[in-house]
């Protein structure tokens, strides 16, 4: 995730959106040459929030996953060499209670692919509204 999208996808809709359901999970994978540990922990302090948990992907398992399961190629990828890409840059939504974390609601991206929309933070938050209010009537 960049700063950019961890900010108005992250922590302004957790501001937004003071709903108890909402929870963010930031997860940070190197792929940039400052990208490490150290900025990953500082960027974890910068959006820290009781609802928002940060994990660090050293070793790009979880991207690779997810790469896989939401069909981002490698050439899509920053330095990436192969078939399948790496998730990053992208921005996921579950409803509650979900424990698959290879099929979100829907997602959106600020990388080279066109099967799936690029990050507009209001809509994102227009479609996270609709998700909290779906787990609403269903209580």
């Amino acid at each position: 995730m960049c700063l950019a999208g961890a900010s108005g996808a992250g922590a302004e809709l957790l501001a937004a959106l003071p709903h108890p359901d909402l929870w963010l999970r930031y997860v940070w994978v190197p792929m940039l040459p400052a990208d490490g540990l150290g900025a990953a922990r500082a960027s974890g302090e910068r959006f820290a929030e009781a609802r928002a948990v940060h994990y660090w992907d050293g070793e790009r398992h979880l991207a690779r996953r997810l790469a896989l399961a939401l069909g981002i190629p490698a050439w899509a990828s920053l330095g990436v060499e192969g078939d399948v890409g790496l998730a990053w840059d992208i921005y996921l939504a579950y409803p509650r209670g979900t424990t698959d974390v290879d099929r979100p609601a829907f997602w959106m991206h600020q990388l080279g692919v066109t099967h799936a929309p690029r990050l507009d933070a209001a809509e994102f938050r227009r479609r996270v509204e609709g998700l909290l209010s779906q787990g609403q009537r269903h209580k």
